[in-house]
């Protein structure tokens, strides 16, 4: 008694496709734990967090997801505020910068105003606590992944 595996594509082909589809799923994970982050540290109550009277400071949290080096997506978002736009530019422009000397896959999570460690240096929290959120989040969603396809070897 034997069994016979016939391939209608090439084992490369079968090979390519599958790491397509690790990649595609990282990337989806690293997307959702940046959305859960900003999420997070948009919402965190001004009494704990800090009282945004510019828009500037909210508008720089944002995310990016990078692949050696290079922006797969950049995500940020406009609050109100006179400087909101300012805020978001900053916040890009920073996510840049960090994600531009990471490798292989990255998020990167950002309070782009340069006064951001100030705030959290007198106690507030801007992104502390979106950060534990993230490292959390990141481990569950690699632990999934990872999991999934040992699943799918079996």
């Amino acid at each position: 008694m034997g069994v016979k595996a016939t391939f209608k594509n090439s084992i490369d082909d079968v090979f390519s496709e599958f790491l397509a589809e690790v990649e595609r799923k990282i990337i989806e994970s690293l997307y959702r734990v940046g959305e859960e982050a900003v999420t997070h540290a948009k919402l965190i109550a001004p009494e704990i967090g800090f009282k945004d009277q510019t828009g500037a400071l909210r508008s720089s949290i944002g995310y990016a997801v990078f692949k050696d080096g290079t922006p797969i997506s950049l995500t940020f978002e406009a609050g109100t505020g006179e400087k909101a736009a300012e805020g978001v530019k900053t916040g890009e422009n920073l996510a840049k910068q960090v994600g531009a000397m990471t490798e292989g896959y990255a998020l990167v999570v950002v309070a782009g105003m340069n006064y951001a460690v100030h705030v959290e240096s007198k106690g507030r929290d801007v992104l502390t606590s979106a950060e534990k959120l993230a490292e959390k989040s990141i481990a569950r969603e690699l632990a999934d992944l990872i999991t999934n396809i040992k699943d799918a070897f079996r």
